[in-house]
């Protein structure tokens, strides 16, 4: 792991403190376990080899150089530096990127709708898709070319793989030509790179929902969070980070999302349940909108959440049933509320916040 030596040299030190030593161990011992090495190479990279020496042959060797290219410049002189750049962010580390690839992995799986020349580009606009983080968190999306163009010397060669490379990243998030949401409708459905078809849409759409589904305790610190050193702006995203474990569960054809929540106070809990409820509801519209244009993605019909909480390590059961969100999931009831978490709370009304809070602390003075 690249960063270890620097965890080992911060338990070293902390080692010698008694009161916060339990924190940070845990959270190294976290990282240490499910942190992706960045120089690992990742399953969908295997593949990707493979299908190229397959379909190629002896010129496979030229594009699989080219990819080793950009991945050593993206993740020796870009992804390592956002940290610094932007502190507050939870994880957008080469990590993050292995997360995304694992992620994209799970939803392909080895099926052979896409060609070598697809597999390529869907490793490279993972690999480019947070880059412009660097510049800013703002329009990230959109500040990748800079960055293509240090890594290709805008080679005239390249022209296309960089078009395609800026079209399907800027898809990721943000706002559309036409300034709505719908991102993915800006990209061209069929492209062409290295003389083959390119699904690009696809393509770009597995990117999307690959990046919402990389989410989870790997995202954050547990010892920065225990002791509040995350800016007041971004600890919620950091919270339901740690809280937060996702699972592409290809057997039953569903996204299931499990909630750990550690009950001490009502301080914050109420914001974090509302910013949970609201980041399921938009994995599952992410979910529809990004099978909408990827075909591939049709298998997986609904998203679970489970909720669970402890008081001080300990189960409380409050009986909260599973939620489930299918295809046919309205989220807002005959376009008159714009508040879905509002709308989602009551229709299911054992969700709401307040009693839910009631409880825990019912239980937590027993």
């Amino acid at each position: 792991m690249a960063e270890s030596g620097i965890y080992e040299k911060i338990i070293d030190y902390y080692i010698t403190l008694k009161g916060d030593i339990w924190f940070y161990k845990f959270d190294y011992d976290y990282k240490k376990k499910y942190e992706k090495n960045p120089n690992t190479e990742q399953k969908i990279e295997k593949h990707l080899k493979e299908i190229l020496t397959s379909e190629f042959e002896a010129k496979a060797e030229d594009y699989i150089s080219l990819y080793i290219t950009a991945r050593k410049y993206i993740i020796e002189e870009v992804l390592k530096e956002i940290k610094g750049i932007e502190p507050s962010l939870t994880d957008h580390s080469a990590d993050h990127v292995a997360n995304v690839m694992e992620r994209a992995w799970d939803l392909i799986d080895q099926q052979d709708r896409f060609s070598g020349i697809e597999i390529y580009l869907l490793c490279l606009i993972i690999l480019f898709h947070d880059v412009g983080n660097i510049e800013g968190r703002g329009g990230h999306n959109k500040k990748i070319a800079e960055i293509y163009n240090n890594i290709r010397n805008k080679v005239p060669t390249y022209n296309q793989e960089r078009r395609l490379v800026l079209i399907a990243t800027a898809a990721h998030c943000g706002s559309s030509k036409k300034g709505d949401k719908d991102t993915l409708s800006d990209v061209d459905e069929i492209s062409n790179l290295y003389n083959k078809e390119i699904k690009l849409r696809e393509l770009a759409s597995i990117l999307r929902f690959a990046d919402e589904l990389s989410e989870g305790p790997q995202r954050t610190s547990h010892y920065l969070n225990s002791k509040s050193k995350i800016a007041e702006d971004a600890q919620i995203y950091h919270e339901y980070a740690s809280i937060t474990n996702i699972f592409v569960d290809k057997g039953n054809n569903r996204i299931a999302i499990t909630y750990n929540i550690d009950y001490t106070s009502s301080e914050r809990i109420e914001e974090l349940l509302e910013f949970t409820y609201r980041r399921i509801l938009k994995l599952d519209a992410e979910r529809r909108y990004c099978k909408y244009y990827a075909p591939i993605l049709d298998k997986l019909k609904k998203t679970d959440a489970q909720i669970n909480f402890t008081i001080n390590g300990d189960i409380c059961d409050l009986d909260l049933p599973k939620i489930e969100l299918g295809d046919k999931y309205n989220l807002i009831d005959d376009g008159n509320d714009t508040n879905i978490v509002d709308h989602f709370i009551k229709n299911n009304p054992v969700f709401n916040i307040h009693n839910i809070v009631e409880k825990l602390n019912s239980n937590k003075d027993e």
